[in-house]
């Protein structure tokens, strides 16, 4: 009895002493190799995330720049229809006072005629003329490009800031039949867009150009 207990007891502390080593702590190394390989996901998840918000942002000015594009453009075809207006009034002697505006036919450049659009005596292409204060500048009333609510424009939608600018020149082409109009240069300008009053040029935002020849036989 005392010698089956012994050896019992023998076994017991073998299997305990096993236990033991099975137990031990894992080695220092594989805790540094697990410390690198989070060093590096953690790397890896930055970077993607500097790119997602830098694509973002990319895109962002992407959508600003077509809208700035194309507010200035419409600006631009606004003014054109409007000055169209104008000419026509004038060609029939008229004055156009629609809109609240008064005087424009005073402001249509009769001298030098040109002969088209790509005359070197053009007025549309000196930087003076579209200057503050230019004779020959015709500023499209708000009444026209904004949306009214009774005497005042209506605050419950975007409207456009810079009012459209366009200059009116007569022409006269040396063609057989020779045609009489006007050269009708019209400029719109985004609402981020500014500019300098002295010279007339487009500093920042966007800006668009149009011209139409309005002639008559």
């Amino acid at each position: 009895m005392t010698l089956r207990i012994y050896i019992l007891s023998i076994m017991q502390e073998k299997y305990s002493c096993q236990t033991a080593r099975l137990r031990k702590p894992a080695p220092s190394y594989q805790r540094g190799t697990v410390l690198v390989i989070s060093l590096i996901l953690i790397v890896i998840l930055s970077l993607l995330g500097t790119f997602a918000i830098r694509n973002a942002t990319q895109a962002e000015r992407s959508v600003n720049g077509i809208r700035s594009a194309y507010t200035a453009r419409e600006a631009a075809e606004t003014a054109l229809r409007f000055c169209e207006q104008v000419a026509i009034y004038d060609g029939e002697d008229k004055e156009y006072s629609e809109w609240g505006s008064t005087g424009l036919r005073s402001k249509i450049i009769k001298d030098p005629v040109i002969t088209s659009e790509q005359d070197s005596s053009a007025k549309w292409r000196n930087a003076t003329n579209w200057e503050d204060g230019s004779p020959s500048l015709i500023r499209v009333p708000d009444k026209y490009f904004k949306r009214h609510i009774g005497a005042m424009a209506a605050a419950d939608s975007a409207q456009l800031s810079n009012p459209p600018l366009c200059v009116i020149q007569k022409l006269e082409t040396v063609s057989t039949p020779k045609l009489e109009g006007y050269l009708i240069t019209a400029r719109g300008f985004s609402n981020n867009a500014s500019f300098d009053g002295s010279s007339g040029k487009a500093k920042l935002g966007g800006e668009a150009w149009m011209q139409s020849l309005l002639t008559r036989g």
